[in-house]
């Protein structure tokens, strides 16, 4: 599954591309404007992927998603920082960004998740089966609750921040 809205910044085409004869469809959640969310599911449709496009997604419905997943993945461009890969590791899904930008921050490559070559279509598929290995999953998800804690990224961390940015407006 990936998240973001869709569109050539978040990597969408190339995600699609990239699981073009893995046999894992995708689940894309975010949205997208009507004809790039049309122009999409062509795509998938013309690289034979599955493609399910999640509606508006409460936060419970979001954490089943990712923790029902194979691996949440990434290749988007020029990403700052990025959320995603930390409520990848929060439900224990594994981490499969490409390694670029601030994915770095979060993911530690075959720690906790993989940051992986953008154009490498044969890293990205090893990725995904090692994604599915149960051994491998539950070290990675221990390794990403352990990256969260050590970069203070917990949800009463991030509340605890915002209390001081609003008591200082």
């Amino acid at each position: 599954m990936r998240v973001g809205r869709a569109g050539w910044v978040k990597g969408t085409w190339e995600t699609v591309s990239m699981l073009a004869g893995s046999g894992i469809s995708l689940a894309h959640v975010g949205g997208g404007a009507a004809e790039d969310l049309v122009r999409l599911t062509q795509h998938a449709e013309s690289g034979v992927v599955g493609l399910w496009i999640a509606p508006r997604l409460s936060s419970p419905e979001m954490a089943s998603l990712i923790w029902g997943a194979r691996a949440v993945v990434s290749m988007a461009h020029g990403e700052p920082f990025g959320l995603t890969p930390v409520e990848a590791f929060s439900v224990g899904t594994p981490a499969l960004f490409v390694d670029e930008g601030g994915f770095r921050d979060t993911v530690i490559d075959g720690a906790n998740g993989r940051l992986l070559e953008r154009g490498d279509q044969a890293a990205w598929h090893s990725a995904l089966e090692q994604a599915a290995d149960a051994q491998t999953r539950a070290r990675w998800a221990e390794a990403g609750r352990s990256r969260i804690a050590e970069l203070d990224l917990s949800p009463e961390a991030h509340c605890s921040r915002l209390a001081v940015i609003l008591d200082s407006l």
